[in-house]
């Protein structure tokens, strides 16, 4: 067991045991996440919008620059493609423009000075959605306004209203997150999944109702615990992106992350703190798939639209995991995921190393 260092400036000095490591459980309840035809190509097409679309407000700064050069090298869309393999390609395209500028967001809350959020225009992203005035000149606003007007197009009002409900969520979650991070003291646990709730997941459900061409807005009050299953998606995906994210945060100073929180209330013991949160995985799983199996044995199951969403929620867990082996956003630039689950991970500066069998 290795308590968690301060967090400074990266170092490498070749010898693995000189940093953070701890015994990575294998989340092996799901099966390893769809491919869909085309991946590769879907993946380059909608990497070269992302670059074209958002280069041009990062080109003025060359610490912007290197910064989104280094996002470009996440491989997001990646993310969009292994969540939402069921999904239509052509509304797929669209899900990945949407949330790879969220991502970006996300990021810049992190990460930058709070002048270039301004000049960004990221204070000013609600007014995206306050259709009684035009959307901000600013370089963001003005790319999710452009998105937003596509999505509403060919979204029914009902579920355009829920989305839109859940981005000024995700846009209070961002800011709140940056305030903790600034103030730099210790944060509420419940406050804290409440926030990451919004941040991380809320909106993509809407976004997977489009993707499908349905809208569940009728069927949610017959049943309730389509809900429930879209909580506890977003519940998995918090806890398995802390668990692989942790690396990235704790060498870039972020502190808003579930493990850091477990180290302050536990002496730093780092694989303490990562076998409470597996904890967590596994209970969300193992409610998960019974929740899910029982519905899609009964009438939600039989429905058109429901039945669908749900293998759609089985597939997105499945995705998310898989992609946090992938990511180089947690896993540091030039990493390759060799298959290795159960391993013994550590977390050097540069990259994350999975010591194991394949």
């Amino acid at each position: 067991m290795t308590a968690s260092p301060a967090p400074g400036p990266p170092r490498e000095d070749g010898d693995p045991k000189a940093y953070p490591s701890f015994r990575l459980p294998s989340f092996s309840r799901f099966r390893p996440a769809m491919r869909r035809p085309g991946l590769e190509e879907l993946e380059a097409s909608c990497r070269a919008w992302l670059d074209d679309a958002l280069r041009p407000a990062h080109a003025d700064d060359p610490d912007d620059h290197r910064a989104f050069e280094e996002f470009l090298d996440h491989r997001t869309t990646l993310w969009n493609l292994l969540t939402y393999p069921t999904t239509g390609t052509e509304r797929t395209r669209t899900i990945c423009h949407w949330i790879d500028v969220l991502f970006s967001i996300d990021d810049l809350f992190v990460h930058a000075p709070h002048a270039r959020l301004e000049r960004l225009g990221l204070h000013r992203l609600p007014a995206v959605f306050d259709y009684a005035q035009p959307a901000p000149r600013a370089p963001y606003p003005t790319v999710l306004a452009a998105l937003a007007k596509h999505l509403r197009a060919g979204m029914p009002g009902g579920l355009w209203g829920r989305f839109a409900r859940e981005m000024r969520g995700f846009f209070v979650a961002c800011r709140n997150e940056r305030a903790w991070m600034d103030a730099g003291t210790a944060v509420d646990p419940a406050a804290y999944e409440a926030s990451r709730m919004r941040s991380i997941g809320a909106c993509c459900f809407p976004l997977l109702e489009y993707g499908l061409r349905i809208d569940l807005g009728d069927r949610l009050p017959a049943f309730p615990e389509l809900a429930r299953l879209g909580h506890l998606v977003a519940r998995h995906w918090v806890a398995v992106n802390d668990i692989f994210s942790y690396r990235k945060e704790l060498y870039s100073g972020d502190t808003v992350n579930e493990i850091a929180l477990v180290l302050a209330t536990n002496g730093g013991d780092l694989q303490a703190a990562v076998d409470r949160i597996a904890q967590t995985v596994e209970a969300t799983e193992k409610e998960f798939c019974a929740l899910s199996q029982r519905l899609l044995r009964g009438a939600c199951g039989r429905d058109p639209a429901a039945g669908p969403y749900i293998e759609a929620l089985r597939w997105m867990i499945a995705g998310n995991l898989e992609w946090s082996y992938i990511t180089p956003r947690y896993n540091g630039h030039g990493h390759t995921w060799t298959g290795n689950t159960e391993a013994t991970v550590i977390l050097t500066p540069r990259r994350t190393l999975y010591v194991g069998n394949p």
